[in-house]
């Protein structure tokens, strides 16, 4: 392909991206779950005594979700991002339990920002979501000595940037994330949750 086709294809292509509002995305997602010391489950009469206790725990798992952009204002779009997250990690909060590791999954919805810029296609954008996650933290709370799974309301804020590698398709280069676990009940408890997170975006054709 000549040098001129190139440069006569290129408006073509990025029109194409401008117009896709709608896209679904998958990532690999490392989250760092902290505040487990000062858990109330650490101090729980349940738990086998002489057990030590991790700061943090570090699962790895997946996101998939997708988002429509509805408003464009200039370089600036606006929308709304559903996602839900799964990880999974073998090392748990009682540092003499592997077996039972820790399980996090998460549906958390929100609004997003993102900035189409001239820089090859990159688009950073930063987004705030809510939402309930459900994780047992890896402590061994309940009377068989296993994992209790626990309903939590999860927020966060997510910073990252996309950059368009095909007129249908961005690489995801990273996505930074910080909020919360916040437990409910007599164990109320907050939980800081980190993530990082790479991956792929595919733009669906608006009808």
């Amino acid at each position: 392909m000549t040098r001129k086709a190139l440069v006569l294809l290129a408006p073509l292509a990025f029109a194409a991206s401008a117009r896709a509002q709608i896209a679904a995305y998958g990532t690999v997602t490392l989250n760092s779950l902290g505040g487990l010391k000062s858990s109330p489950y650490a101090e729980s009469s349940t738990n086998p005594t002489g057990l030590t206790f991790q700061s943090n725990v570090n699962p790895i798992g997946g996101t998939f979700g997708g988002y429509y952009d509805f408003k464009t204002l200039g370089p600036i779009r606006l929308g709304v991002d559903a996602r839900g997250v799964i990880t999974d990690g073998k090392r748990g909060a009682q540092a003499a339990a592997q077996g039972s590791g820790v399980h996090i999954g998460s549906g958390l919805a929100g609004v997003r920002l993102s900035f189409h810029t001239p820089l090859l296609g990159l688009k950073p954008y930063v987004e705030g979501a809510a939402g309930l996650g459900r994780s047992d933290f890896g402590f061994l709370i309940n009377s068989a000595g296993k994992p209790q799974p626990v309903s939590n309301l999860e927020y966060h804020v997510f910073a990252g940037a996309d950059l368009r590698f095909l007129p249908i398709a961005d690489w995801r280069v990273v996505e930074l994330g910080y909020g919360a676990l916040d437990s409910f009940g007599t164990n109320s408890h907050t939980y800081p949750l980190r993530s990082v997170s790479t991956g792929i975006v595919l733009h669906l054709p608006t009808l």
